[in-house]
């Protein structure tokens, strides 16, 4: 039986502007992958399965390709290449830093006011709720998966939309400073 080849969606985007080095990232490629394996989460947000920066970040990656894989209404369009998933997970390892360093950062700058105390985002380190897909939804979105361009948002959820896509914004600002960083 032949399997059905399908063409793996991957951003392009032209990075002589503004250089976006989390376009490019994987793990695999991350000078700082030993670090990560090696640095314990808060032990607020350890699990069975989860004790390190490395786990919370390949979780989200591994949660990421199931619910687009699984998930009957995407099922026809273009998978995402490999690294968005691992991309998504590094953000989402940069905001649970940012809400573990919150209050160092708020006396460098009031924007880190609106980022939640790290007690209350437990869920960052056991992706698997419904909730949990919208950071899913806004990273597809972000990097303009087929499925998710014109993303239609239920009224319910709109104002938690966009608040966790504002924070999601900021950490993935953050992640690509300190990709920038490890380049130079």
């Amino acid at each position: 039986m032949k399997e059905k080849l399908m063409k793996e969606h991957r951003l392009q985007i032209d990075k002589t502007a503004k250089p976006l080095l989390i376009i490019d990232y994987t793990f695999l490629g991350d000078p700082k992958l030993d670090l990560m394996k090696s640095t314990a989460l808060p032990s607020a947000l350890q699990n069975a399965k989860i004790k390190t920066e490395f786990d919370l970040a390949r979780a989200w990656s591994d949660f990421a390709r199931k619910y687009l894989e699984k998930t009957k209404a995407i099922a026809a369009t273009p998978l995402c290449w490999e690294g968005h998933y691992e991309q998504l997970g590094r953000v989402m390892l940069e905001l649970m830093r940012l809400s573990r360093d919150k209050q160092e950062m708020i006396s460098k700058e009031a924007i880190y006011e609106m980022i939640p105390d790290l007690e209350e985002i437990p869920f960052v380190s056991k992706p698997s709720r419904l909730e949990d897909k919208m950071f899913c939804r806004i990273w597809l979105s972000l990097i303009r998966h087929p499925s998710f361009f014109e993303m239609e948002i239920d009224e319910k959820e709109v104002v938690a939309f966009q608040y966790w896509q504002n924070l999601f914004t900021l950490a993935l600002g953050k992640t690509n400073s300190e990709l920038l960083k490890q380049a130079t």
